[in-house]
This record gives structure tokens, sequence and C-alpha cells, in this order.
């Protein structure tokens, strides 16, 4: 129905989130079935359509006969009015002649918001005489009707237009939109967590007409950003822009947030492969508790050992990421040398164990899990979000990708862009 607009955002990835989230566009399509214009054509087409010079000295009166038939193909509307015609030369009156008089249009949006309609005429449909008797007149009703059909268009071009505008109501429906863009939305109360837009421009792609179907597609251009704590401040609203007509635009939507992978879950994810566990061959020493923090950019790990050395040991380990790969790794995973003496220095019995590697390959594996859940979280947030009074988004976040992470004293802080679907619709 044209008094239905169905929002689509995608959230979608195009470069990695270090270099910032790239500007997104929230898809609106609005969408009608010809038939529906149809009926709004209808309503106020007049029955008397056109009185005047029918050529050849005679007068001629155009009446509508029933409705106009409209159908949509080909990027075209194509609308078929069927009308009789009678034609009169002094004291003469032909019988009506029925015909269809057939035009195709084509819809465009100007800068301002209004459907304007560019309107032709096609033909007549077949069922009309060839010849005319008419007094002392010989006519030929095909040939004389191209001569009535463009004050009928000049009448019936405005009605469309106005009618049309009168029931969509674009700038209406677009306008309250773009202003609620501007202002923060509420993703999770739970963790208190918030999108934020900055629309940029509106862009609109041509009209689609296939199938019976009229489609407008228009872009909101803006960037979005989920952020964690108090509610932001909302970016100044702008007035609504005039429409920029493009061949095709990006749907594409991209989400930048902040993701925390705290520290005690990955103590919780090392624990099956450290605690208790033996290392070493002619030598060994049980890992009977550990712990983790942030320190210079790198992750410690503090073991304490039993066995062939009790004591403490701490293991470094710094995140990487790949934009080749996409991932976050731990590399350059290796003891604290500075303050462990000569345990494990250069050629100790520990850099041969399977400590490291073992430690490494959990780390990697944990960040894989928590990122899997940070998605999973996301994607509960966004299923059910309530923008604005009759405005709902449903959705799930499909991938991240990934960005640098910080090391802070307590958790990684992972910058990420959401890849996923998502959709708001507007009753």
């Amino acid at each position: 129905m044209f008094r239905h607009l169905l929002l689509i955002i995608l959230l979608c990835l195009a470069t990695s989130a270090s270099a910032g989230a790239p500007s997104s566009s929230i898809n609106l399509s609005v969408e009608a079935p010809a038939a529906d214009l149809s009926a709004i054509v209808n309503q106020s087409l007049p029955k008397d359509l056109y009185k005047g010079q029918g050529g050849l000295g005679t007068a001629v009166t155009v009446q509508r006969t029933g409705p106009v038939v409209i159908t949509a193909s080909d990027n075209f509307i194509y609308l078929t009015l069927p009308v009789q015609l009678v034609f009169s030369y002094g004291f003469y009156e032909s019988y009506p002649l029925r015909a269809g008089l057939r035009f195709k249009a084509r819809i465009n949006v100007t800068p301002d918001w209004q459907l304007k309609t560019e309107l032709y005429y096609t033909g007549l449909s077949d069922n009309l005489a060839d010849t005319l008797k008419l007094g002392p007149l010989s006519l030929k009703p095909k040939s004389m009707v191209e001569g009535i059909t463009q004050p009928v268009q000049r009448l019936l071009a405005p009605i469309i237009d106005n009618k049309v505008n009168d029931a969509v109501q674009l700038r209406a429906k677009v306008a309250p939109l773009w202003q609620n863009a501007f202002n923060p939305s509420m993703v999770s109360k739970e963790f208190s967590t918030w999108l934020k837009l900055t629309p940029e421009k509106i862009v609109m792609s041509p009209l689609l007409a296939t199938n019976n179907q009229i489609r407008l597609s228009i872009g909101v251009i803006t960037g979005a950003a989920i952020t964690v704590g108090p509610k932001p401040a909302a970016a100044p609203a702008r007035p609504l822009p005039p429409v920029q007509q493009v061949s095709a635009f990006d749907k594409h939507f991209n989400i930048q947030l902040a993701t925390d992978i705290f520290f005690e879950d990955l103590v919780t994810a090392l624990n099956p492969v450290l605690l208790d566990k033996t290392f070493g061959e002619d030598k060994k020493i049980t890992i009977k508790k550990f712990s983790m923090k942030g320190e210079e950019g790198r992750l410690m790990v503090n073991l304490t050992s039993t066995g062939d050395f009790d004591g403490e040991l701490t293991v470094l380990a710094k995140p990487v990421y790949s934009p080749q790969t996409n991932r976050l790794t731990f590399e350059e995973v290796d003891f604290d040398t500075k303050n462990a003496g000569w345990l494990i220095s250069t050629g100790s019995w520990l850099f041969s164990s399977k400590i490291r590697s073992t430690i490494k390959e959990k780390l990697d594996s944990a960040v894989v899990e928590q990122l899997e859940k940070a998605r999973v979280k996301a994607s509960a947030s966004l299923s059910t979000m309530q923008l604005a009074e009759r405005v709902r988004l449903t959705g799930t976040v499909k991938a991240l990708s990934l960005g640098e992470a910080a090391v802070l004293n307590d958790r990684l802080s992972v910058q990420v862009v959401a890849q996923g679907e998502a959709g708001v619709i507007l009753k």
C-alpha cells in the first residue's frame, strides 16, 4: 500500500573498524501495487474529459465510460482510459464510438519531495471504427482522435500528480524519520547501549515499475555507532535536505562499536588447559593457580607452579590484529625474563615446554569464543528495538569485523564493525 513504508536496514562491512565505520545507507522503500494507483486516480477523474473541435469542421465530446486501468512494467506506468466519442456536424450527430485511450507515464521525485508525472500518449485500442458517415462528411475517427489526445493528456497528468502526492505524502513520511535519526536510540537497557546516527544527506534511485508494483528506493546516508554508558548527546537536527537523484546507491549499513573481553572470562577459558596441568619432560612443573592483568599494552598471565620449580612465573602476550585475516591473535608469547632471573633465561628447559604454545592457542580460541558471544548479545539487543512510536527494529548480527585491541587493566577493548542484517518496520 502507498500508505505503508518498509524501512530496511542492512548492517554490512565495507572496511575494517580500525579506519572507522564508513557511511551507511538506511534504505527506505516505498511500494504500491498498480491497482492502488488505479483506485486513487479513478476517484478524481471526471466523466467529461473534452468538448471542442474534432477536425473537418466537426465538434466532438469525449466522456469516460469506466475506470482507468493501470499496469506497471518496464519502469513505466501504463494507463488505458475507456471513453466514448460523439462527433457532431451541424444538425448531424454520430452514435457513441467506444475506444480506449492509451498512455504511459514515468514518475520522478523532484528535489522538493514532490512526485512529478511525465505522461505520453501511445495510441488507441483496436475497437474503433475505421470510417464514419456523418451527414455529407466521411470521417476517419482513428486519425481524428489523435487531435483530441493532447487536451485529455493535459487533464489527466495533474490529476495523477496531485492524487499520488496526496496519497503518498512522501515529505510528511520521510521528514519525521530524518528528524528522529539525530536522537540516539537505546539498543539495550540492560547494558546501557545506544545507537547514534549522524545523518548527512538523502539520495534516491529511479522509480522501478515491474510486475504491477511501483517502488521508490530512498537512502539516508549516515554515520552510525553503538556506545555503552550514558545516553550520548544528540547531533544538532538539520532540516530535511533536498533529495539527490542517483542511478544507484550503496544499501550497506555499518555500525561501529567497542567490544570488551574481560580477563576473568579468559581465565575461565584457560582453566581446563592450565589449572592442575603438568608441563615438561625431564623436569616438570604443575600449575596450581594463575591470574591475568594488563600492563604496558601486553597481557600478563601470572602462574603459580609446583614441582621442579615452586614459585611465581609470568607469561607475556601481545594482542595483534591482522587486517588480512580479520583475526585478533596473541603474539610474542614468552616468559618475563626481566623479573624471573636465571630460571627462564635463554636455553632454560621451560622454553622447550608447551606452556607458551598452550596459552597462545587457548587465548586465540577464547577470543573467538568471546567475540561470538558478543555477536549473539548484539543480535539479541538488536532483535527487538523500539526506535520511535510505531517504528520497531528487528535484526541479526552475522559477523564482527575487528580492529586494533587496547589492553586495559582488566579487559581487552576491541573496536569492531557489526556485519549482518536488520529491518525496521514503520506501521
